[in-house]
C-alpha cells in the first residue's frame, strides 16, 4: 500500500513539473512574440513616416482570384487604365491554397522579380522555398493564425530568401480570397521589399 502510495506521489510530480515546463515554454513563446510584434510595430511607423504611398494599403488587397492573378486580357486592360504609372502591377502578389501545406497556385510577373523563382517553377510548392535561417517563422504563424480566426488581413515582417539565396526584409501582408459564396478558399500574400 505504502509503495502505491509513493508511486502516485511520483506520477503527481512527474505531472506538476511537466505541467510547469509547459507554462514556462508558452511564456517564453509569447514573450518573443509580443517582442516580435512590437519590433515590427516600431518598423512600420517608421516605413509609413518615410513613404505611405509606398507601403501596400490593406484596402486595395485583391479579394478573388482573378484580381489577385489576373489573365492576360485582364492584365491589358488594366495596363491601359494604370496611365502608365504602374501602381497595379508593383506589389508583388503570390496566391496559395488554405488548406494542407499552402502549395502556391501562382503569382505575378513582380514576385517573380522579386523573388527569383518563375510561376512554373513554384505551382504546387509551399512557401518554405522562401525561407530561411532569419526568416520570422513566430511572426509567420501568428499572421496566418489571425487570417484563419479573423478572416481579414494582416501584416508581418519577416525575411525571405530569393532563388539565388540573397535574403531581403519584406513586409508580408496575408489576405483572404473568397469564392462567390463568401467562402475562403485561398490566400493572397503580397510582399513590400523594404530592405535588407
Amino acid at each position: 500500500m505504502a509503495a502505491a502510495v509513493k508511486n502516485s506521489e511520483k506520477q503527481e510530480d512527474k505531472i506538476a513539473w511537466w505541467q510547469l515546463l509547459r507554462r514556462i515554454r508558452t511564456v517564453r513563446r509569447n514573450h518573443r512574440l509580443r517582442k516580435i510584434q512590437h519590433n515590427d510595430a516600431k518598423l512600420l511607423l517608421q516605413l509609413q513616416q518615410i513613404s505611405d504611398d509606398s507601403l501596400t494599403n490593406i484596402e486595395t488587397l485583391p479579394t478573388t482570384l482573378s484580381e489577385a492573378l489576373p489573365s492576360d486580357d485582364d492584365r491589358e486592360d488594366r495596363a491601359k487604365e494604370d496611365d502608365g504609372d504602374g501602381a497595379n502591377n508593383q506589389h508583388a502578389i503570390v496566391v496559395t491554397e488554405c488548406t494542407g501545406t499552402f502549395n502556391m497556385i501562382g503569382c505575378n510577373k513582380a514576385w517573380e522579380n522579386l523573388c527569383g523563382y518563375t510561376e512554373s517553377e513554384i505551382i504546387g510548392k509551399d512557401s518554405s522555398i522562401l525561407q530561411g535561417p532569419d526568416t520570422n517563422y513566430i511572426g509567420l504563424h501568428d499572421a496566418v493564425q489571425r487570417l484563419f480566426e479573423e478572416e481579414k488581413p494582416v501584416r508581418c515582417i519577416t525575411t525571405n530568401y530569393r532563388k539565388d539565396g540573397s535574403k531581403f526584409k519584406n513586409l508580408l501582408t496575408l489576405g483572404p480570397i473568397r469564392d462567390t459564396k463568401g467562402t475562403m478558399t485561398h490566400c493572397v500574400a503580397l510582399l513590400k521589399d523594404i530592405g535588407k
